[in-house]
């Protein structure tokens, strides 16, 4: 079984050369399920995230103005809130992620985890900070991630730190 830091890099590199109109196509696909979905469709508050260049192309969703979005903002101790998704008010943090400059904490009903590889049962290899672990180990909602055809591995080292999302929307 590959360390987790090994499929870190060989994921984002993928991802940074990823076929664009394939790329675009998987995108479409993912999305059209989940808006179909009745997760989306009985969610609220959606939690979304801010995608670096290379990441899942949120900015359909992020568009949405029948849904209430709410994005990431980390805090020391490797904590995490979400606030609300205000285009006007977001700041570019050390990592290169914009977040928002409110301190407002919004707790959504669905959340879309972001990562680099999943499995089946969906347990996820992330970008290493544990934010979102930390955050879903009290999270009684619904999760949910969006994944290319590539990012599916049969198997991936765990710890018992490790959530699993519990839906998985692929092509």
């Amino acid at each position: 079984m590959k360390k987790k830091a090994e499929i870190r890099k060989k994921m984002k590199l993928a991802l940074k050369t990823f076929d664009s109109s394939d790329k675009q196509r998987q995108t479409q696909a993912i999305m059209t399920q989940f808006l179909a979905s009745d997760l989306y469709q009985q969610a609220e508050t959606i939690a979304a995230f801010m995608p670096m260049s290379f990441e899942f192309d949120m900015t359909g969703l992020l568009a949405d103005t029948t849904k209430r979005l709410v994005i990431p903002k980390t805090l020391p101790q490797r904590q995490m809130i979400f606030t609300d998704y205000d285009e006007n008010a977001l700041f570019l943090t050390p990592f290169g992620v914009r977040e928002s400059k409110s301190d407002i904490a919004v707790t959504p009903d669905l959340i879309i985890v972001p990562g680099l590889a999943w499995t089946a049962d969906g347990y996820r290899i992330g970008y290493g900070g544990g934010y979102y672990d930390r955050y879903l180990a009290d999270f009684t909602g619904q999760t949910v991630s969006f994944v290319y055809d590539f990012q599916m591995l049969p198997t991936i080292e765990r710890n018992k730190f490790d959530i699993p999302v519990r839906h998985i929307f692929k092509v």
